[in-house]
């Protein structure tokens, strides 16, 4: 009885591009054996035209006698995006005095394959001023979608508009603080508690999970339990993949159950955690990122006084941040606006320093604004294995303005 004593192929996961992958076949010269490959469609591979095909034909299987102990051959893999699950059916040539010695395989030896879907990564804003903005669309989004774990060099523009709300209640303009930078950019994820070590709601800096998907040290911890927040700063020091086991920077009150939400904070904690590798250095303090929409107002009745009615006051912010200028304007000492009255076609703004300004006179401000448009560009170089989202926080580097 002839023997067929091993089969080698690179089992790891295939791209979605398709791949060419050599596999070998090995026993004793004589050996004969039939070899059979489908995909997730029930197609059968033909070793003739080298194809997948739903119709089966004499070259849908691979009838083979050794020559020698090794028998060797390639399987094209064809491009899907979709993903695929490959199977191998190895079955010793019935009738032909051959049986499989593949461990405890002796009439017939399988495994599959799989190809990778394409994934998409998102990017969107994220924010928890949602009353100062309009509404923000799905259609706003960047999306990018590509094969897994392979190298890409995809640059993707931003040219996002973010708006003030038109409401009196949150139509105090916004202010733009400072550049967005790397770091403002964040994935976000949850993981169940199954037990702080310490016991129970025990203040302690390590906690057990069931699951470390897209966990990575340097996360950060915002919330321990559902919406409350660790009283400081607390990151992911180090993780035990065997136990499961998270340790954070500080301790805190971890409660069995309790669902954790854990944030990567840049490209590079971004990565470890889900794999995406994502270039956002045109993202610097240096790099002119975002831009305020000049801000002008006409007065709405003659004034002589610190109070200034207008017609229309959404985009301005009290509070003594925003100054302004114009025709009469008077800027003898320091002249910020105080407060504002909010109006869509009326409302009022009171300066520090009183002014005499005519009706229809303009005022231009400075400080706040009803737009901030943000123009710049990434390079994304992998996806990740799953499709995940990434977010700028706008809360970062926008203040929302203020009534006073």
């Amino acid at each position: 009885m002839k023997k067929i004593t091993r089969f080698n192929i690179r089992t790891a996961n295939i791209p979605q591009i398709g791949i060419n992958r050599q596999y070998s076949i090995g026993g004793e010269a004589g050996a004969e054996f039939i070899l059979q490959v489908f995909n997730s469609d029930q197609e059968f591979y033909d070793f003739k035209s080298r194809s997948f095909s739903s119709t089966y034909t004499s070259t849908s299987a691979l009838k083979v006698k050794m020559s020698g102990d090794i028998y060797r051959n390639n399987i094209d893999f064809p491009a899907n995006g979709s993903g695929d699950t490959y199977s191998f059916l190895l079955l010793p040539w019935p009738g032909k005095d051959t049986e499989l010695d593949l461990g405890k395989a002796k009439s017939s030896y399988s495994f599959s394959i799989i190809q990778d879907a394409n994934t998409t990564l998102t990017f969107t804003v994220a924010t928890a001023n949602t009353s100062n903005y309009t509404s923000w669309s799905s259609g706003d989004n960047i999306t990018s979608t590509g094969a897994p774990k392979v190298e890409t060099l995809v640059t993707k523009k931003l040219d996002w508009t973010l708006t003030n709300a038109a409401t009196d209640g949150g139509g105090f303009g916004l202010r733009l603080i400072r550049q967005p930078v790397d770091t403002d950019w964040y994935f976000q994820t949850t993981e169940a508690i199954s037990s702080n070590p310490a016991g129970d709601a025990t203040s302690n800096n390590t906690v057990i999970v069931a699951d470390l998907t897209d966990i990575a040290t340097g996360m950060e911890l915002i919330y321990h339990k559902g919406t409350t927040a660790p009283s400081a700063t607390t990151v992911i020091t180090a993780i035990n993949q065997s136990t499961k086991t998270i340790t954070f920077s500080t301790s805190t009150a971890f409660e069995d159950g309790e669902t954790m939400t854990l944030r990567a904070k840049g490209s590079s904690v971004i990565q470890k955690a889900i794999g995406a590798d994502i270039d956002f250095s045109n993202f610097a303090s240096t790099t002119i990122s975002a831009a305020a929409a000049e801000l002008t107002k006409t007065v709405r009745t003659t004034a002589s006084s610190t109070t200034i009615p207008l017609v229309g006051t959404y985009g301005v912010s009290g509070g003594d941040f925003v100054t302004i200028s114009g025709r009469g304007i008077k800027n003898t000492s320091a002249n910020g606006v105080a407060s504002v009255t909010a109006g869509a076609t009326d409302g009022s703004v009171v300066m520090l320093v009183a002014q005499d300004v005519k009706i229809g006179t303009k005022i231009y401000f400075t400080g706040s604004t009803k737009s901030i448009d943000i123009d710049n560009t990434f390079i994304i170089k992998s996806h990740p294995s799953a499709n995940k989202t990434i977010y700028l926080n706008l809360d970062n580097f926008i203040t929302p303005g203020v009534a006073n």
